[in-house]
């Protein structure tokens, strides 16, 4: 070190020395003119004496003392790697700008600064103008849905495998990440195909734009998300609000149609395979609901054939459809038999032209079916 600098390390000793506010003030001024410039080679004596006042500063809350920090730190961001980390580790409104800007700081710091500190610090190192692979695994890992919007958003931070399969996930439940992941260089066919169903659909225009798909890729997709959507609800399955709005989502997703009937049923969402059936047949829930649970089911071998169901695909749904009702759940052989020969009577015409008249007075099938079940119950028990 030259003389003029040994005697403003002496002038920063006397100020270490002073507690006050305003001996704490002026050492923040002092210290970056006197160390913290590349220009100026430091002794392992001297950085550890300036990681010591740059210690003692950051545990200082005084405003002005504060402000003074803010200000050198702030004028001087190429600082020496250790005393950038020991910066970086501080208070965020002084550690900012070095965060965001020093290039000394290696990857190994900031996975320090991101596994060690808070959220904050970590958003901000997200937003550095290039960010590593392994330190972009350490800010995704942190699972703070606004660190990883902001590393999908910086083109500048490059994302592993890993990473990208995180971001997919959790993009799937998060708005905020799915415009960002789906503008990322790295996003691959697969990636985007898995992400696809659970986007807008001005999203998923775009991204088939992007990536064509290949025949049949996306109504396998669609399966698996119907799948994750009814597991994730399936606690909720008998609410009717909450059926409503599944079905809301499915249906902007062209997915309340016949070939889904009976994978709703095979994950024992009742409610929700009767309001699919009231949307496809334009007819009230209440009346669909009757329908289901009316005894010896011709009503419903008539609904379906209205609706186009083959004889195989009718006869599953039947079965398992069976399985809502409150009170029986066996299917007896002599109702299946009924059932079948009904369905089998019947033209599409004819059942689409009964339906119609349901459409017009649901009130009086109600009434019919109540007295049909009545009677039949009689029946039995005589």
């Amino acid at each position: 070190m030259n003389s003029a600098v040994q005697e403003q390390v002496s002038d920063l000793l006397v100020l270490a020395h002073n507690k006050s506010e305003d001996g704490r003030t002026l050492l923040a001024e002092k210290l970056a003119d006197v160390f913290l410039s590349q220009s100026i080679s430091l002794t392992c004596r001297e950085e550890d004496l300036v990681n010591d006042l740059i210690d003692d500063l950051l545990k200082n809350e005084r405003p002005s003392v504060r402000h003074a920090l803010i200000e050198s730190f702030a004028a001087t961001i190429d600082l020496p790697q250790k005393i950038a980390l020991r910066v970086a580790c501080g208070p965020v409104d002084v550690a900012r700008r070095i965060l965001k800007e020093n290039e000394t700081l290696q990857d190994d710091d900031l996975i320090f600064v991101v596994e060690k500190k808070g959220t904050e610090h970590a958003q901000i190192i997200a937003s550095r103008r290039e960010v590593s692979e392994a330190v972009a695994d350490a800010l995704v890992e942190t699972g703070d849905l606004r660190v990883m919007q902001i590393v999908a958003e910086n083109l500048g931070a490059k994302l592993s495998g890993q990473s990208l399969d995180v971001l997919v996930e959790a993009a799937r439940l998060s708005s905020l990440l799915q415009k960002p992941i789906l503008q990322r260089p790295e996003l691959n066919n697969e990636s985007a195909s898995r992400l696809y169903w659970w986007v807008s659909h001005e999203l998923r225009r775009v991204t088939l734009d992007r990536f064509g798909f290949g025949p049949g890729r996306l109504e396998l997709e669609l399966t698996k998300v119907i799948d994750d959507m009814l597991s994730s609800n399936l606690l909720q399955k008998d609410s009717l609000q909450a059926m409503q709005h599944l079905a809301d989502w499915l249906a902007e997703r062209n997915a309340i149609k016949i070939d889904y009937l009976s994978q709703f049923l095979r994950a024992g969402h009742y409610k929700l395979f009767h309001i699919a059936l009231s949307r496809l047949a334009q007819i009230d829930l209440r009346l669909i609901e009757a329908i289901l649970t009316e005894k010896g089911g011709r009503m419903m071998a008539a609904l379906c054939r209205a609706l186009g169901i083959d004889k195989g695909n009718f006869i599953s749904i039947f079965l398992m459809s069976r399985g809502g009702r409150p009170d029986e759940h066996i299917v007896h052989p002599k109702e299946l038999s009924g059932v079948l020969a009904t369905f089998d009577r019947l033209t599409s015409e004819i059942a689409r032209s009964t339906i119609q008249t349901w459409r017009v007075d649901p009130t009086m099938i109600l009434k019919r079916i109540e007295e049909s079940n009545i009677a039949i119950a009689e029946e039995v028990c005589v």
